[in-house]
């Protein structure tokens, strides 16, 4: 059998073990059970008379005697010798039956547990191991690595079952160059994997992670430049800019570009130009004016005769984008269309018509956009906002709807460059810090939600005089086990003081009952928003001036700052309350109390959450590092050099274009 083949054979196992460790490992494949990575190790390699009291020991003893309680309810105690010293091996919940067959007396047993010391006696309560084969003493005197379980299989289960397909582990031939291996000190893959399950010293198991660490990343690279590569496709027609519509747009706006703005548009619009297909990034603080930028590299399409579509992931977004564009684009003869779930039979038949005939030069939308009845005339820019919220199998759906579309991904949520390159590689990016100058500061305070009737009442006043305010809970409804605030139960509180001046909005409203509240919000009939993290990206209340947090300390900082983007929209001076309780985590809310540059707050989110979270939500398509931890790994990144030519990658495996993406 080929030694690559040998990795992919599926383990023989019981059909419960083969639901749990699918579930726990992703698989019962060998590769999938030796890739998973142990979360501790317990060191059992001290001998009784090195071990101190509260370290684990393991030794040899002989069984003396069974000390069976004289009273109910008391500790069952067996007396073990070993070199001359008495320990009491005790046990609470006992079976005497189970007892005497674990500790025959007069015989000789292995034991590994906690020692501990009880009225100047050496004991140990409950050990881990007790056993009866003493040339099994080797295995148990050892460094074990500890798993994360599920009810029904132990970690010493999962253990065994590794240990039985590290038996026949494959040597692979080696992919990383010998300097970086001498360098890092590394071990090769085969004794990477046999060490991180069974170590020899503690120090190894981190060396053993870091190398397979540089694997799986230099592995999701080479991934990425296969599929770019792939993309990489020259473009079949002739891309020209005349900026045919840029002065009748740039006097339609009611600000000044930013001069990061300005180079932004210049970028993308370059890329545009070349022979080969576009893939680029736009990241953008809060505020910083991105859709303003996605504009212009529409209407470069447009010039050139094709068609844009603009995907978001709430119908709220994408009518908020579509009666901007339409508004700005009202002095040209471009039409723009409006697609979502929330359209009607009537008007989705008429759009439909309208974008395969190629009336409609602009489409704005969400998920409704890629579905299988939709077909563009000449589809040729596609734009995805927020476009973690999308998994990527969706945004291609779209993407395949034209000829070799170029593509132009916008995050509000900036990500720090470790992470960028981790996700996409080396993806083309354009990034907007600067923000427009109209935009004004938010002043952001934490404050103990003890003095939440201060807040209250200062809200008020601030109403009475015609603001506008957010109040944003963790959850939708109260949760006994949980004492965090819920949206619902501080929406009744509310209304006692603000009566129907107060609105609610969360996940499990319909999109109509959504609108509605957003509507009423945004005309004024509220003016105080209690909500969940659902208004967290791209609603634009240009007029609301408060942000309240209740339970901050439940968010991530990337989070808040999203959170807190949704106010200081206009030129009225803006706040940011943050509402803790309970624990204060004092280092994070100092960072967004003291900085407002998404950048370095994401960095500091990154370097608090680690890389799981940072986005903020868990997508299809999104990458799940197995070692990798981009906290720690960012120096592997300087490492990884994938080679430009696909086929020397190809020839690392001895493939010949059969690598199957």
């Amino acid at each position: 059998m080929q030694t690559y083949e040998r990795l992919f054979l599926t383990v023989t196992l019981s059909k419960f073990y083969t639901a749990v460790l699918t579930k726990l490992c992703g698989g019962v494949r060998v590769i999938d059970l030796l890739l998973y990575k142990p979360i501790s190790y317990v060191d059992r390699r001290k001998s009784l008379s090195d071990a101190k009291v509260g370290e684990i020991a393991t030794f040899i003893a002989k069984v003396q005697k069974h000390e069976p309680p004289g009273v109910k309810k008391k500790p069952y105690k067996i007396i073990v010798e070993s070199n001359n010293r008495c320990i009491f091996i005790v046990f609470f919940n006992y079976s005497i039956k189970y007892l005497y067959k674990l500790f025959p007396p007069n015989s000789t047993v292995i034991i590994s547990g906690k020692l501990e010391i009880f009225v100047g006696q050496l004991q140990i309560t409950h050990p881990d191991y007790v056993l009866l084969d003493l040339n099994q003493f080797k295995e148990t005197a050892c460094i074990e690595p500890i798993y994360q379980t599920s009810r029904g299989i132990t970690s010493k289960n999962i253990k065994n079952i590794i240990n039985f397909c590290l038996k026949d582990l494959p040597n692979l031939p080696e992919w990383i160059d010998n300097e970086i291996l001498n360098k890092k000190g590394w071990f090769s893959w085969q004794e990477s994997i046999i060490r991180l399950h069974q170590p020899n010293s503690l120090a190894e198991i981190e060396i053993c992670r870091e190398r397979l660490a540089y694997d799986e990343l230099y592995a999701y690279q080479m991934a990425l430049k296969l599929i770019r590569t792939d993309n990489l496709k020259r473009k079949e027609r002739q891309f020209t800019i005349s900026n045919k519509y840029k002065d009748q747009v740039l006097s339609k706006l009611p600000f000044q570009l930013t001069s990061d703005q300005i180079k932004a548009i210049a970028e993308i619009s370059e890329k545009q130009k070349s022979e080969y297909h576009m893939i680029n990034l736009l990241q953008g603080d809060v505020g910083s004016g991105k859709t303003v930028v996605a504009l212009f590299v529409m209407l470069n399409a447009i010039e050139n005769g094709l068609q844009a579509a603009f995907m978001v992931p709430t119908t709220i977004l994408a009518e908020q984008h579509y009666n901007w564009i339409e508004e700005i684009l009202s002095c040209t003869d471009i039409k723009v269309a409006l697609l979502t779930g929330k359209s009607s039979r009537k008007e989705k038949k008429l759009i439909v018509n309208e974008l395969a005939s190629g009336i409609s030069n602009i489409v704005v939308g969400t998920h409704a956009l890629f579905q299988d009845n939709i077909i563009f005339k000449n589809l040729g820019l596609v734009v995805v906002d927020e476009q973690q919220r999308f998994g990527v199998m969706q945004r291609y759906r779209l993407i395949e709807k034209g000829n070799n579309a170029d593509i132009l991904f916008i995050t509000a949520t900036p990500i720090p460059r470790t992470l960028q390159q981790a996700i996409y590689g080396d993806i083309d990016c354009s990034i907007l810090k600067e923000k427009p100058q109209s935009r004004s500061k938010i002043k952001t305070v934490a404050i103990n939600i003890e003095k939440v009737q201060n807040v209250i009442d200062r809200l008020k006043i601030a109403i009475d005089k015609g603001e506008k305010a957010y109040w944003i809970c963790p959850y939708i409804e109260e949760n006994e086990n949980l004492d965090i605030a819920a949206a619902e139960v501080r929406f009744q509180k509310l209304r006692k003081v603000f009566t129907n001046r107060v609105g609610i909005i969360h996940g499990r409203l319909t999109q109509d009952e959504k609108n509605q509240v957003m509507f009423s919000f945004k005309k004024g009939a509220i003016v105080l928003l209690v909500a969940t993290t659902v208004i967290e990206v791209g609603i634009d209340i240009p007029d609301a001036t408060i942000m309240i947090v209740e339970n901050a300390e439940q968010f991530g900082l990337s989070q808040l700052h999203q959170l807190r983007g949704r106010v200081g929209r206009g030129n009225k001076p803006s706040f940011c309350i943050l509402l803790y309780s309970g624990y204060l985590n004092k280092t994070k809310l100092k960072i967004i109390c003291e900085s407002q540059d998404g950048f370095y707050i994401a960095e500091k989110d990154l370097m608090i959450r680690g890389s799981g979270n940072i986005l903020g939500i868990k997508q299809s398509g999104h990458i799940g590092f197995k070692f990798a931890d981009m906290c720690k790994d960012q120096g592997l990144f300087d490492l990884i050099h994938i080679a430009n030519d696909i086929k020397e990658l190809l020839d690392i495996f001895g493939y010949e274009n059969k690598l199957n993406l």
